[in-house]
Formats: structure tokens, C-alpha cells, sequence
């Protein structure tokens, strides 16, 4: 009985200690670079709907980050304060250092249909 107390207790410490809150604050302008296009560039500030879609979606997502590594593929791109941010078509990819070699350290799952302004951005 107290193993099982004590796996149990150890996969809830796992689960539990897996997901971190990150808070993003976005610069005052962002330019999101496109891997499909690496030409096209689009600035965005708060002015635009973009950009509030993006910022409201950070704040309300903050909590439930799982760490990665590495790099991903596809989507858009860009840097805002000490983070880059990738938005591919299930994830949505914090990178840290972003001056010299970029390296997912947070990823969260979203839907095809999440942020679907902002993907279109790169298309």
C-alpha cells in the first residue's frame, strides 16, 4: 500500500513539475519573418489586430508550457524581448538565445485553427 502511495505521489511531482508559466511580453514592434517566404518581412504594433490577438493569447496562455529542445520547422517567426517566438500550424515554440543560435526551451499544443490570423501572415 505505501509503494503505491509513494508512485503515486512521485507521478503526480512529474506530471506537475513538467509545465511552467512563462510570461511574454511583446516588444512595442515585432517583425514576424515567414519560413516559407524569408523575404517577406511584416511589422506589427500595437495598433494592429494581429498583434492584440497575439498578446491577449500570451497572456491567457501563460501557464502550461512544456520544455523542448532543438528547432521546429515551417510557421512564422520572430523576437520579442529575450524570447523568439515560432507559431507553426499545432505549436506555438519560445526560443532562447535568440542572437546567436536559437533553441526551443518551451513549446504548448494549439489547435489548426489557433492563431489562424497569424499564421496567415506567412502564407
Amino acid at each position: 500500500m505505501k509503494k503505491n502511495i509513494l508512485v503515486v505521489l512521485t507521478l503526480l511531482l512529474v506530471l506537475v513539475g513538467c509545465s511552467k508559466s512563462v510570461d511574454v511580453n511583446l516588444d512595442e514592434e515585432i517583425t514576424v519573418l515567414s519560413s516559407s517566404n524569408s523575404e517577406q518581412k511584416v511589422k506589427l504594433t500595437a495598433k494592429d489586430s494581429e498583434y492584440s490577438l497575439l498578446k491577449t493569447w500570451l497572456v491567457q496562455n501563460r501557464a502550461n508550457w512544456l520544455s523542448t529542445s532543438g528547432r521546429y520547422p515551417g510557421g512564422i517567426y520572430f523576437k520579442s524581448g529575450k524570447y523568439g517566438i515560432q507559431i507553426t500550424d499545432s505549436k506555438v515554440i519560445l526560443y532562447s538565445n535568440i542572437a546567436d543560435k536559437p533553441t526551443a526551451i518551451y513549446a504548448q499544443e494549439i489547435e489548426r485553427s489557433d492563431l489562424k490570423i497569424l499564421k496567415d501572415l506567412g502564407r
